[in-house]
């Protein structure tokens, strides 16, 4: 049976110096993809170069560890023809970083590492592949799109066509309050020529394009820094048919005339959805949104989305303009020109216009929900908060959707680890399976578990670089882990098995709650869970 698998990797490095090659002292050293080269810097080097010979174009993950207390090291990537394609400066002076590089051209590229504090050293520099580079995500002209990445989610690819009569504007701005942004690259979608790239030393980028035919892509990628990158995107028509709203617009060219632009009547600033939850919509403009029972401005309108509040996304016509929307379990169909979308929206899928609205079950509740976040504790959404206006003649039937609760105790216990821990692995048998689609979370989490954990694990960090959680069954499982930092990360199958794995590089001191769901509903699957620091282990 063919399934759609999203495993997250947290990405490991082997702290394995084995066989591990020195750096020449001048010369450039060849590294491949897949190798660890040791090198050194000093008084006499203070910055050494590696060169990577790519023949075909892929997605590369680039890490750097500094052996010497008190080492850390940046590094920057550049193409064969000069163009810098990728940097980490490593502003949080880490002893390791990582960062995801689109190598898109074939040749010889130059990966220069040098000192991000005041400390020389040795270090390890390792190129690893990345996980498969899925498709772009195709987005409309007009359209603004929430995301974010991180050391995890490394990378966001979107894609477009140019107009034939109409230059297009494409607009990157990292998010409020932020000191750096993500990586920026425009690429051509059919030659894979780097058109241009934007460093994460900068907050916005706008590139403007001509009338023609081309596709386009632009790959967002974490600059490597400890912290989640999130941004808002738009690609839209130089003042034409669709443009940008303006509040995504702050690095668009100035209007051809000397007139002042007039003041934006509300100051409105679209509303900032979490880039690791279901896929959402709300008001571009700031302007109450009707919700119509067909796919066209003549038809009735059923409800409104109010500016401060979104609508669940769970389906768009194939031309894309418009959304299938889930309004506290009103569903209807709301025009994508008149907002902006944020979370998961990668793999929505095409559904054909309905007569009328039908009142669904709510895609919010009472308890606390499993939507990856940024604090420790998950959000709590009360039913009746997104601004619902509907007529009377609807009738509703609000139900409750079960969720996972990281509250309740623990189905097999937990247990406290610090890091060294004997034996390793710890080891805890478990049988997967429950009432909760976990597919709620998004992000392509899939399978059926129990509200609760299955199991807990409070970790205390130390000097092994790597954590690993995964589970042997007697049938097809799945996993989801509730980390420290209060995100949530899913996986299916993993090294060529039916078994899940999820590793964390640095992990986090604090406490794992691991659930263990069965792929199937209705089913029961009995193994062990394991816990791990070796990369030796695995299933």
């Amino acid at each position: 049976m063919q399934r759609t698998r999203t495993i997250f990797f947290v990405m490991l490095f082997g702290f394995i110096l084995v066989g591990v090659a020195p750096a020449a002292a001048q010369a450039a050293t060849p590294i491949s993809v897949g190798q660890n080269v040791q090198g050194e810097l000093s008084q006499q080097q203070p910055r050494i170069e590696f060169d990577l010979t790519i023949n075909t174009p892929q997605v590369v993950i680039i890490q750097a560890l500094g052996l010497t207390p008190g080492l850390a090291p940046a590094f920057s990537v550049l193409t064969p023809s000069g163009i810098v394609v990728g940097t980490n400066a490593n502003p949080d002076d880490a002893n390791l970083i990582a960062s995801t590089v689109n190598l898109t051209e074939t040749g010889v590229y130059a990966i220069l590492v040098e000192r991000a504090s005041a400390d020389f050293g040795q270090f390890v520099l390792t190129v690893q592949p990345a996980a498969p580079a899925t498709p772009p995500i195709p987005i409309n002209l007009g359209q603004v799109v929430t995301d974010a990445v991180d050391t995890q989610t490394a990378l966001r690819s979107y894609g477009f066509a140019a107009s034939p009569t109409e230059v297009i504007v494409v607009n990157v701005q990292a998010s409020p309050g932020s000191l750096t942004g993500p990586n920026v690259t425009l690429s051509d979608a059919a030659s894979n020529e780097t058109l241009a790239n934007s460093s994460a030393r900068l907050l916005g980028v706008s590139y403007r394009l001509p009338p023609g035919s081309e596709l386009y892509q632009v790959l967002i990628s974490s600059s490597g820094a400890a912290v989640q990158e999130s941004f808002t995107l738009c690609v839209g028509t130089e003042g034409g048919s669709a443009p940008c709203p303006a509040a995504v617009t702050a690095f668009a060219p100035p209007a051809a005339t000397l007139a002042p632009a007039e003041p934006t009547p509300t100051g409105f600033i679209p509303i900032n959805i979490d880039p690791n939850a279901a896929c959402q919509v709300a008001s571009a403009s700031g302007a109450v949104i009707n919700v119509r029972s067909e796919t066209n401005t003549n038809s009735s309108v059923i409800g409104r989305l109010n500016p401060n509040a979104t609508a669940f996304v769970i389906g768009r016509l194939p031309d894309g303009s418009w959304y299938n929307v889930n309004l506290n379990g009103l569903i209807g169909w709301i025009a994508t020109s008149v907002v902006i979308a944020g979370g998961q929206c990668g793999s929505l899928p095409v559904v054909a216009p309905t007569s009328q609205a039908t009142a669904l079950p709510p895609q919010t509740t009472t308890t606390a929900t499993a939507t990856p976040m940024t604090t420790g504790t998950p959000a709590v959404t009360a039913t009746g908060t997104l601004g619902l206006i509907i007529t009377p003649n609807i009738n509703l039937t609000l139900a409750i959707v079960p969720t996972l609760n990281y509250s309740l105790p623990p189905n097999y216990g937990s247990t406290a680890l610090t890091s060294g821990f004997v034996p390793d692995p710890s080891t805890v048998g478990i049988t997967a399976g429950g009432p909760v689609n976990v597919s709620y979370l998004g992000g392509g989490c899939s399978g059926f578990a129990t509200s609760a954990p299955d199991f807990s694990v409070n970790y205390t960090s130390g000097a092994f670089p790597m954590l690993r959680f995964y589970f042997v069954g007697n049938g097809d499982t799945t996993m989801v882990i509730n980390a420290p930092n209060g995100s949530f990360y899913c996986v299916d199958d993993s090294f060529g098995t039916l078994n899940p794995t999820i590793d964390f590089n640095t992990p986090s001191s604090g406490r794992y709650d691991i659930w263990i769901g069965s792929y199937a509903q209705g089913a029961f699957v009995s193994g062990t869970l394991y816990v791990t620091e070796s990369t030796g282990n695995h299933p």
